[in-house]
């Protein structure tokens, strides 16, 4: 038992310590090259050609792509997975995959040894799947609260950019005095201004506009990016196109809200159902604790309270599974 318990805690200490580690190196990631050398940004262009460092013919092609790739043709339909990469981008890790398995890989073997000194072996079994699902719900926790910080200020960065537009403002001057209204906090200003630094940088256009909102999972933000790029080829009224833009995302916003409303009772009925099997074993033990001690040290009854955590445990995660809704 000692023996173990030293085991544990030298595996807690280590993943502890990798974890901090990573989170501490991922605070300054979104705008960490952004005064230095922007070679890494013909990869976040958002044509199906994309270019190595230093390659000036793939530049060339960039620069006059056909109508049907600035609207996401077929050839951005093979990039369009959500990629285990392409989800820690967007959660703003910056760990290779390897490492982000190995957390997993640390943190299952972790539960796994203490779950292995005093549970049965379906429970010590399903121990190893805890690695991947605290990794997982804390990349897509990340995910989802980037996606929130911009989605709150989107809808009115378009309607100000609307306005802006019709009156004669040019679409950079426009985007940058949009900007300019909102928080500081803001994440669609902080995108915007470094969109506007990477003009002031020398940058391209199209690879300026194309870049913004790489890292951040909202499906509006493409919309709002092809309308930009589009209008500089093929001209059109820009202002037109992003009221309706503005109104579609005002719309899906409260079709989301509705949503979450909707299934938020069915996910807070089995909380509160687990709740009341809690209190009525803490009743139970105070009005007869011997009946509660004798099935936690017979074998017999210590498998019952197993078989009962795995039930609770599937109906948690099976909840999870049929509330899960994203519009």
């Amino acid at each position: 038992m000692t023996i173990g318990l030293v085991i544990v805690l030298v595996a807690v200490a280590l993943v502890a310590t990798i974890a901090l580690v990573v989170l501490l190196g991922t605070g300054s990631g979104a705008r960490a090259g952004l005064g230095g050398s922007y070679k890494n940004l013909k990869a976040s262009q958002r044509f199906g050609t994309f270019a190595d460092d230093g390659d000036s013919s793939g530049a060339k092609k960039k620069d006059k792509p056909d109508i049907y790739s600035a609207v996401g043709a077929e050839r951005k339909v093979a990039s369009a997975k959500l990629t285990l990469k392409r989800r820690l981008k967007y959660a703003q890790l910056a760990i290779p995959v390897v490492a982000f398995h190995v957390l997993e890989v640390g943190i299952s073997l972790v539960a796994f040894i203490v779950v292995n000194l005093y549970f049965n072996v379906i429970l010590q079994l399903a121990s190893l799947l805890v690695g991947p699902i605290i990794m997982r719900w804390l990349v897509n926790t990340r995910i989802d609260r980037r996606m929130k910080r911009f989605d709150a200020d989107y809808p009115q960065f378009l309607l100000s950019l609307v306005g802006l537009l019709k009156t004669g403002m040019n679409p950079v001057q426009a985007l940058e005095a949009a900007a300019a209204g909102l928080e500081g906090t803001s994440l669609v200003r902080e995108e915007v201004e470094m969109m506007i630094d990477r003009l002031k940088f020398g940058v391209s256009e199209d690879k300026s506009i194309g870049a913004f909102g790489e890292d951040i999972y909202h499906s509006e933000i493409e919309l709002f990016v092809q309308a930009l790029l589009l209008s500089r080829r093929v001209g059109g009224t820009l202002s037109d196109t992003l009221e309706r833009l503005a109104k579609q995302v005002r719309k899906r916003q409260f079709f989301r809200s509705q949503a979450n409303a909707a299934v938020g009772m069915q996910r807070g009925s089995i909380y509160i159902i687990i709740f009341m099997l809690i209190l009525m074993q803490f009743y139970m033990y105070y009005v007869y604790p011997s009946m509660i001690e004798a099935g936690l040290k017979s074998d017999m009854g210590w498998q019952i309270w197993q078989a009962g955590i795995i039930v609770i445990l599937l109906g948690i995660f099976w909840v999870r599974q049929v509330t899960k809704i994203r519009v």
